[in-house]
């Protein structure tokens, strides 16, 4: 897949923001904390972390160089931040036990399964640490993708997982976490216009399709309504 264009995400009116505040709130912040963003993407969020963290650290961590640089711009040289590219799908480059929060918000799906996500979350928490995560959940974009396929039964869609609660849950018990809480919650959101839901779909969601397959789609989509559901997270190491 190719990497994420940074700008053209941040130009687009994001439901991400309304997510990240509300991960963000969960993890109920104090000045001291180290504090992960797992799949930062821009740093739209992390900005927002960093101003409760004023004696505290941050570690924004994605797999996209252009994503990266976005957040690197959006930052700034804060001696705060530290900008790390990596995969959430393989052990962290940071050191076990240095983290006391992990957030997380619209990534933990382009992963193909969550299994090794959860442990290489669970392996940089100190003890007590806490995480608030949000994601695509089971159910996400069933009626987009159900009007995808009216363009085209064979259509190919990116190698999303949508996990539900109870695998959630198991895996989260399997990796060690305790007080668990997962839960689905739809977030159906309507854009301004077709034109602003082609560039939206185009930049994030089919981003490896024709213009002319967007397009099609877009006109099946008259409300310019995106079906969201998120799997939201909240959980500590003991």
């Amino acid at each position: 897949m190719s990497d994420w264009n940074g700008k053209a995400y941040d130009a687009l009116p994001l439901p991400h923001q309304q997510w990240g505040l509300r991960t963000i709130e969960a993890l109920n912040l104090n000045e001291y904390d180290t504090v992960l963003d797992a799949g930062c993407g821009t740093g739209r969020d992390a900005a927002i972390a960093l101003e409760s963290l004023t004696s505290g650290n941050l570690i924004c961590l994605d797999q996209s160089p252009g994503m990266l640089k976005q957040c690197s711009e959006r930052l700034g040289p804060d001696p705060r931040v530290q900008i790390v590219e990596a995969s959430l799908d393989s052990p962290f480059p940071i050191p076990a036990e240095s983290v006391d929060a992990v957030m997380s918000v619209a990534a933990l799906h382009w992963l193909p399964n969550h299994l090794n996500v959860w442990g290489n979350i669970f392996e940089v928490l100190k003890s007590g640490g806490r995480i608030a995560i949000d994601a695509g959940g089971a159910g996400n974009l069933d009626h987009t993708l159900e009007l995808a396929r009216q363009i085209d039964p064979d259509i190919s869609f990116p190698h999303w997982y949508y996990a539900d609660i109870k695998s959630t849950e198991d895996l989260l018990n399997q990796a060690g976490f305790v007080n668990c809480e997962v839960s689905l919650r739809k977030h159906p959101t309507t854009l301004p216009d077709n034109s602003t839901m082609q560039e939206y779909l185009k930049t994030l969601v089919f981003r490896e399709w024709t213009q002319t397959q967007i397009e099609a789609i877009s006109k099946l989509m008259i409300d310019n309504t995106i079906d969201y559901v998120r799997l939201e997270v909240r959980a500590h190491k003991p």
